[in-house]
């Protein structure tokens, strides 16, 4: 356990499992102001630990009972079903009897106005206020389930499961005079929602969306370095934007992902802390909409989740796209460690980048590589101020390599591009305009033995100082004594 994250528990941080487990797991309302929590109710059961999943997009809550049970309480935001919340709970038998369980299942919400319903011959209930967002706009909004109180009965080294599934929806309230009827619009819609549900398809449909964003992918991992964001909580603000982030109904089809033009928000930790409340997620939702149309990405708000996952993913590392291609702009004063970046789109072809810097020297490499999927599209990349050839990358999946080293100013670390000559283009430019080479930029360290050179010098000239007025001294003494006799 890593005190360092306060009780958090980072398991190879966005690498190997993808999962970090938490002291308190927060149950996201898709962006309609609607803090819910869920209960599962048993008076045996005690919470051992929380997991969150990043490779499915879920939340496990796990308990222990009487008689050895276990039972794996899942939460998971639907990507694949729009304003729908699932919940799941899978009790297990490990012992040779069969066992028993009562298992009542709901949500508790702040919406206080409820009413009843039939859904497929079960009992529900509908809840539904007017609500305020985090700016103090008016909403109102509502939430529907099914409730649950069900006897279980468990074979012996078996599973059973009970599934909980809630519609919500939220509309905005320009006049308080419409109130109620917008009220009874959310309330028809959550109703209708919850009974038209396909329930079989709602975890397949999850997982399905999930793994079309995680094509493409960040994986961290810091030395000691204390001015990039830590692995366990990028993990955790990735899901929660992921998660929150509500796309369009039509996506366009001039989605891009090459919109970001800012500097990396890697060196910002301020961006990737850890929320704690509901508040606190929309309101880093928000601060990222802004950062990102700020860096040139306004048209995110109108894409999808794979479209604004790879928007997050450039502005953690600075991967701007510029005429002469693609650039990266991290600094290796900046950073210390290892970051890779996977299935990163750009030009219709997709790229992996790692980069690896070391301390004290802030020296270190950047590796690039394309899918072989793309083996017959050209790519071509070079070093800071493409002072090097510039390189082809393979088509069979190798990769090429780029030493680092820290310049002042700070330049961009590798630039690639989809044809040659833009590569060309680039350095003539840099050579004409700007007059620089990697050599006159480049910071050279002070070696160890030019420090103990200068360090012989200054106390051996100190030493013949004191030399110097130890006899000066002396002989002003000789002198005044020959004067007194």
């Amino acid at each position: 356990i890593n005190a360092e994250y306060g009780g958090h528990v980072a398991s190879t941080p966005l690498t190997g499992s993808h999962s970090v487990l938490l002291d308190n797991a927060q149950p996201l309302d898709l962006g309609h102001n609607i803090n819910l929590k869920f209960y599962l109710h048993d008076n045996a059961l005690t919470l051992a630990m929380s997991v969150l999943h990043l490779k499915r997009g879920q939340v496990d809550l796990y308990y222990v009972g009487e008689s050895c049970l276990t039972v794996k309480e899942t939460i998971f935001a639907s990507l694949g079903t729009n304003s729908v919340i699932g919940h799941e709970a899978t009790i297990t038998n490990p012992t040779n009897t069969k066992q028993t369980v009562t298992v009542k299942t709901g949500i508790d919400t702040h919406l206080e106005d409820i009413q009843n319903i039939k859904v497929s011959g079960k009992t529900g209930v509908v809840y539904s206020d007017l609500v305020h967002s985090s700016n103090g706009e008016a909403y109102v909004a509502a939430a529907a389930s099914v409730l649950s109180h069900k006897t279980v009965e468990v074979e012996s080294y078996k599973s059973a499961t009970v599934q909980l599934f809630i519609s919500l929806a939220s509309s905005k309230l320009p006049d308080v005079g419409e109130r109620s009827e917008k009220l009874k619009d959310v309330c028809k819609f959550v109703k209708e929602q919850l009974i038209n549900l396909d329930q079989s398809k709602v975890v397949p449909d999850h997982v399905e969306h999930w793994k079309n964003i995680r094509k493409s992918g960040l994986r961290i991992q810091p030395l000691q370095d204390h001015l990039m964001a830590k692995p366990l909580e990028v993990n955790l603000t990735m899901y929660y934007l992921l998660s929150m982030y509500k796309p369009p109904d039509v996506i366009p089809q001039a989605s891009t992902t090459n919109c970001f033009k800012g500097s990396p928000s890697s060196h910002s930790p301020v961006l990737w802390t850890q929320v704690k409340s509901l508040d606190a997620a929309y309101t880093r939702l928000a601060s990222w909409k802004t950062i990102l149309a700020t860096g040139g990405c306004s048209e995110f708000s109108t894409s999808s989740r794979v479209v604004f996952y790879q928007a997050l993913l450039r502005s953690f590392t600075g991967l701007i796209e510029t005429l002469h291609g693609l650039e990266l702009a991290l600094n290796p004063h900046s950073m210390e460690g290892y970051i890779t970046l996977w299935g990163i789109e750009f030009q219709e072809i997709l790229i992996n980048i790692s980069v690896a810097v070391n301390t004290p020297s802030h020296t270190g490499y950047v590796k690039v590589r394309k899918d072989p999927k793309f083996a017959e599209s050209p790519l071509f990349a070079c070093d800071q101020i493409c002072s090097s050839d510039i390189s082809s990358v393979p088509g069979n999946g190798r990769e090429i390599s780029f030493p680092i080293h820290p310049t002042n100013p700070a330049t961009p670390i590798i630039y690639i591009a989809t044809q040659k000559e833009q590569l060309v283009t680039l350095r003539q430019m840099i050579e004409q305009h700007h007059g620089l080479d990697l050599h006159s930029l480049e910071e050279h360290p002070i070696s160890a033995l030019f420090i103990i050179v200068i360090s012989i010098v200054i106390v051996v000239f100190h030493a013949l100082l004191f030399h110097m007025i130890y006899k000066e001294f002396c002989s002003g003494d000789r002198g005044l004594n020959k004067s007194a006799r």
